[in-house]
């Protein structure tokens, strides 16, 4: 177990895109390959470099032990949803060129499996931890961090998506006080069936 004294959460910077690539894949791989193909990590880390979007460094927190990056954290709230949603669009347009028209389906299949957060929600797009750092309760500091931008944003809970069969996250997130509301969300991408729960837990207020 590490000591608070060896752990620091500092807010993203360009300089991690190659960090936050690594561990988007390593969040959910497959999902991310299906919708994006080879170039997926090219592009998640173009689109990390760049202000005002989805994928943003804005958007981020990491955390380190020992001066190395363990894990990350992307989130962004209902408003910031509404206002880049098109900016990460024209982004993607940008650096998969072509490849962005014969992965559009895709692309589109992909958004109608996540419910769009609504104004008053803070929701946790990514969220990863190297393996070797891992059982250390690291995940959890990133999502109390990240519950403190969510309260500056005004936001009154938080949401996330999990796979159905991640049943170990599923736990670890009914421990820290959310529960999946609704029906389960389906898709299916590149010959590949995809099924969500949508997540929330109220967002503590002092």
């Amino acid at each position: 177990m590490f000591t608070s004294e060896n752990i620091i959460i500092r807010k993203g910077l360009p300089e991690d895109a190659q960090d936050f690539s690594n561990l988007s894949l390593l969040s959910d791989p497959v999902f991310c390959q299906a919708i994006f193909g080879s170039g997926t990590r090219n592009m998640l880390q173009n689109l990390f470099r760049q202000r005002r979007n989805l994928f943003s460094f804005e958007h981020s927190y990491f955390i380190e032990v020992n001066g190395k990056k363990a894990g990350m954290i992307l989130g962004y709230d209902g408003k910031s949803e509404s206002g880049e949603t098109w900016r990460t669009g024209l982004l993607m347009i940008k650096y998969m060129k072509l490849g962005f028209f014969t992965k559009i389906l895709s692309l589109l299949k992909a958004l109608s499996a996540v419910r769009r957060v609504k104004d008053n929600e803070y929701y946790i797009s990514n969220l990863a931890v190297y393996p070797e750092f891992r059982g250390n309760k690291l995940g959890t500091n990133l999502l109390v961090r990240a519950e403190e931008g969510a309260k500056s944003c005004g936001a009154e809970k938080m949401a996330l998506d999990v796979a159905v069969n991640n049943q170990d996250a599923i736990r670890l997130y009914n421990r820290l006080g959310y529960s999946i509301v609704g029906k389960p969300l389906r898709a299916r991408i590149s010959r590949k069936v995809f099924t969500f729960f949508r997540m929330y837990r109220k967002i503590d207020v002092v």
